[in-house]
């Protein structure tokens, strides 16, 4: 069977409708969603990417610091400075600010949502803590205990697979919440920070610095890294329909890929400014500093 990441031609950059640092982009029902500076978040159609929201949920202006699409793909949440968190159907075109839950106004730096029959998802802070957040037949959302997985430090990323949570911390951590109870599983020795996750069927990847990622193999709890070049590893992710496949992005416009046939392989790019986050779906996205954004 074919690779979804092996039939893509080459990364084009495209013409962007700002020059506000986008730092998340996440793929819904309706193509790419990314988020940014300023509270903006850009939407793309047949004509190209347009601002769909200018100004944040609370339209305060807050930096959106990280995006992620419900199961279905018709809804967006997005969440960043000073508690910042909202909701968008792509559907409807209906915005919904839940900014500050249980008055918590630090910087929500990572976002995962799960759930199929309900709407969950959970959120995380420069503090440490991890809000999780279950939504009604209404779409009204309640709040759980707020845990410090990582004992206070700044948790990097989130990713969900299934009933498991996974999250890292910027001192080289990487936990595991099932049943309600967190594991750290990780990394011994890594000694280079990290900026994302990726989960997909029982495997985890972990995005770092030096050029560095980490692969954990649940059946056997074993990390194995993975040099991908020098330059840091800023954003990860996996096209539906493939184990295997993966896509990372990072300093200074470097796109590396991994497929089953070749490994991971360095791509050309059509840009030199830092790609921050990317997004595999119909269209692949890549976006980053000064709002950059390419495609494929």
């Amino acid at each position: 069977m074919s690779d979804p990441t092996t039939d893509r031609g080459e990364w084009r950059a495209v013409e962007s409708p700002t020059d506000r640092t986008l730092l998340a982009v996440t793929e819904t029902a309706a193509g790419p969603v990314a988020v940014g500076e300023g509270g903006l978040v850009l939407a793309r159609d047949e004509s190209g990417w347009y601002p769909l929201v200018e100004s944040g949920p609370a339209t305060r202006g807050n930096r959106l610091t990280c995006v992620a699409a419900t199961v279905d793909r018709k809804r967006v949440w997005f969440a960043g400075d000073s508690g910042a968190l909202g909701r968008y159907d792509t559907h409807t075109g209906r915005k919904e600010d839940f900014s500050a839950p249980m008055g918590k106004t630090s910087t929500w730096e990572a976002l995962a949502v799960a759930g199929t029959d309900t709407e969950r998802l959970s959120v995380a802070n420069g503090s440490g803590e991890v809000l999780p957040i279950e939504c009604d037949d209404h779409g009204c959302p309640s709040y759980g205990d707020v845990t410090k997985p990582a004992g206070g430090s700044t948790i990097a990323a989130l990713a969900a697979d299934g009933s498991s949570l996974y999250a890292t911390d910027t001192s080289g951590t990487v936990l595991e919440r099932v049943d309600g109870s967190w594991h750290r599983i990780g990394i011994e020795n890594a000694e280079v920070n990290f900026f994302d996750l990726s989960a997909a069927g029982g495997s985890l990847l972990v995005a770092g610095g030096d050029g560095r990622l980490y692969r954990y193999d649940r059946p056997c709890r074993n990390w194995t890294p993975v040099a991908v070049g020098e330059a840091t590893v800023h954003g990860l992710a996996r096209p539906a329909g493939s184990d295997d496949g993966a896509v990372a992005v990072g300093g200074g416009g470097t796109i590396h890929e991994r497929t089953p046939d070749r490994g991971w392989c360095r791509l050309d790019s059509p840009v030199e400014a830092d790609l921050l986050a990317v997004a595999c779906g119909t269209t692949d996205v890549a976006v980053g500093a000064d709002g950059t954004i390419i495609e494929r």
